[in-house]
């Protein structure tokens, strides 16, 4: 006969399987953004995954970069980068003391500072002597003048693409679990 259901360990179990499945997810899905990088390889050895678990609520997993050129290697850099209904963060930088001043917010071009002292994207001070002021360095970098550093890169969207590529595989990796879960097990019976 049954008397009852055991939901606190179903959930407890439920959960514990959803964060495995999860997890390894998670796994795949980092291996495939580290594919997908193509400018700034520095990048994939920064990205870390975090596992978050809010009892009977939520279990997420993170990939993350604390590494600035990971912003560059998703939403592109110079002339070529993604324009602000694809890069969220780009009217912030923008609006920022990092933006060069001399620098059109429309073709987005990357042109030399006025001489002094300036904040780098990277949060670090640097200095210019201004000699190239208002010049388009991509177009230098292009023809081998200058850094090639200095040439625009396009976005990869590196993570975009490697969590749709993996989108089926998540969401049947997760319908699955939940689906073969045996929660008939978590009945309570007398025993005669």
């Amino acid at each position: 006969m049954i008397t009852g259901y055991d939901a606190e360990r179903a959930a407890k179990d439920l959960e514990n399987k959803l964060a495995v499945e999860i997890t390894g997810l998670t796994k795949i899905v980092l291996l495939t953004a580290k594919t997908g990088i193509r400018y700034y390889p520095a990048v994939g050895e920064r990205l870390e995954m975090q596992m978050i678990v809010l009892a009977n609520q939520m279990i997420s997993g993170d990939i993350t970069a604390d590494y600035w050129q990971a912003w560059l290697e998703q939403f592109g850099k110079g002339s070529l980068m993604a324009g602000p209904s694809q890069n969220p963060g780009l009217v912030s930088y923008m609006n920022s003391e990092a933006w060069n001043k001399l620098r059109s917010k429309g073709s987005r071009v990357v042109v030399g500072r006025g001489r002094g002292t300036y904040r780098a994207i990277d949060g670090t001070i640097k200095k210019s002597k201004g000699g190239y002021a208002g010049v388009d360095l991509e177009e230098l970098a292009e023809r081998g003048d200058l850094d090639p550093s200095f040439k625009a890169t396009p976005p990869t969207y590196f993570m975009r693409i490697a969590l749709e590529s993996n989108r089926d595989r998540i969401l049947n990796g997760i319908s699955r679990v939940i689906t073969d879960f045996p929660y008939h097990r978590y009945f309570r019976e007398v025993k005669d």
